[in-house]
């Protein structure tokens, strides 16, 4: 038995039944959840599926997108799950990189499915969920279950360092990366982020957070290993968590800045008593201060920021209610996780410096799959070298400064993109700003600025430039603006950078 498959039986040592999951009016119990991972790990081994055998899960939120990591991790399958916003090419890539014996989808994205994995398709291995009809070609997921035993036994060979994820990680460049994470490291990650939020039974919980991403995976196995009530969301909606908040009384959520920017704009917010909320956790992007200050002054609650990547399982560092607030922060490391600060050299910096961000604990992943040399690099000396570059005060809080790769370096000297938006975005005509590197013959790089303006506003690139100058040194002022409606955003609602850049290269 692993950390992971104490997680899944702790459903059924709970002194009573309890509601665990609530999804669009469908209540599940913990007994309800246990005896569903059972039909489907059985389910899946009827296949013939065994253990380091991969199968992919291309769905939307839904509980069993929840209940099949489960599954699996008894019953020693890796799961691989891939974000619904995939493009048939890079879901054809994943399939072909990870060797997936089979595919699990829905209805909606089966298409795409079938597209991208022809091998798949032509071998009678896409599983359909939530199946209208008869779907040629397909095996139906509830058929698949029909009489499968409700109780099932974990594979008794299954260690800490088995395999019990493969998830995709979007680089900056080429094609994504495929990330192992153990046993160990799943399980540890959550009993660490348990016990270092101090997160207690008498919780609810809600998030809209893709299950296909590190941060929404590992959130959704809270429910099970804490006691807590978990609502979950098919996809972010601002009107729906309202709601969801008053009928529930919800009392924790984890979301991206992008989810809480659009609460606090929500038009109607005002007419809600939201005062349930206690604990709600920004993590994968850095959240602007305005919007921090913004959100304490309107809703009367802080935003507690946390850090992490899918590399880490993925929760590193997190603020927390019982902890003293420092905005700007992201919290002190979670138990169990070193946080170093080193430089180009390797040498540890004092507080306060900053560098590389590096990582050492339990949660740390086992590698890329198929690549031997990133993996070496990344988990060089024992420690995971993050590429973000940041700094430790003298509490051991860490703080985000940028990420490694998006660093500039403009004539010899270091600038990061975060620090010329700020500038740029108190200026009253902009409403968003994005900077990226831009190739240069003499000074090697630029700044590029790339600009949504505030509606009904209106502002030229040199009055943009004028403006910067007056606050920055002259080279980390922008050379080029670009002007655009919207910003191009990865799925967790971050502002590409890599698009930004290809635009650039395109031109």
């Amino acid at each position: 038995m692993t950390l992971l498959t104490e997680i899944v039986d702790g459903l059924v040592r709970f002194d009573s039944e309890y509601e665990l999951l609530f999804f669009e009016e469908q209540r599940f119990t913990n007994l309800d959840v246990y005896r569903r991972v059972s039909v489907l790990g059985n389910s899946l081994r009827s296949l013939g599926l065994q253990r380091g055998d991969r199968i992919m899960a291309h769905m939307e939120n839904c509980p069993d997108a929840v209940h099949l990591f489960s599954a699996c991790a008894k019953a020693g399958i890796v799961f691989c799950p891939t974000m619904f916003l995939l493009s048939a090419e890079e879901l054809s890539w994943i399939a072909e990189h990870s060797e997936a014996r089979y595919i699990i989808t829905t209805p909606n994205l089966l298409p795409k499915v079938r597209l991208a994995c022809p091998d798949l398709a032509a071998n009678n291995r896409i599983i359909l969920a939530d199946s209208l009809g008869e779907e040629p070609g397909t095996i139906d997921l509830e058929e698949l279950c029909r009489g499968q035993p409700e109780e099932l036994v974990s594979d008794p060979d299954i260690g800490e360092d088995d395999i019990a994820s493969l998830l995709y990680t979007a680089g900056t460049t080429g094609r994504p990366k495929g990330v192992l994470l153990t046993h160990g490291n799943v399980g540890s990650n959550i009993r660490s982020v348990i016990a270092s939020a101090r997160i207690t039974r008498d919780e609810v919980a809600l998030s809209a957070l893709p299950l296909s991403h590190s941060y929404g995976l590992t959130i959704s196995l809270l429910p099970a290993a804490s006691g807590l009530t978990s609502i979950l969301i098919r996809w972010f909606d601002a009107t729906r968590i309202f709601e969801y908040t008053e009928r529930f009384h919800i009392r924790t959520i984890p979301g991206v800045p992008a989810m809480f920017i659009q609460l606090l704009n929500h038009p109607r917010a005002p007419q809600y008593n939201v005062k349930s909320w206690k604990r709600l956790q920004s993590g994968a992007a850095p959240l602007p201060e305005d919007v921090l200050k913004a959100f304490r002054e309107k809703f009367g609650v802080y935003l507690y920021e946390g850090y992490g990547l899918t590399e880490a399982s993925p929760v590193v560092s997190t603020q927390c209610p019982h902890l003293p607030v420092k905005p700007g922060s992201v919290g002190p490391p979670i138990q169990g996780i070193e946080v170093k600060i080193r430089d180009e050299f390797e040498r540890e910096l004092p507080p306060g410096s900053p560098g590389e961000i590096t990582v050492r604990g339990p949660s740390v992943m086992k590698g890329y799959l198929k690549d031997p040399g990133e993996t070496e690099r990344t988990l060089r000396g024992g420690w995971l070298h993050t590429g973000d570059i940041g700094y430790c005060d003298e509490d051991g809080y860490l703080y985000i400064v940028e990420r490694k790769k998006d660093l500039i370096i403009s004539g010899g000297f270091n600038l990061y993109p975060s620090e010329v938006e700020k500038v740029l975005e108190r200026h009253p005509a902009v409403a968003e700003a994005a900077i990226v590197g831009e190739p240069d013959p003499i000074r090697g790089e630029v700044v590029h600025a790339f600009i949504v303006t505030a509606p009904g506003m209106e502002v030229s690139e040199k009055q943009l430039i004028e403006f910067t100058r007056r606050a920055l040194v002259y080279y980390k002022c922008p050379s080029h603006v670009t002007f655009l409606k919207d910003l191009p955003r990865t799925f967790l609602g971050k502002p590409s950078r890599r698009e930004l850049r290809a635009r650039l290269s395109e031109h």
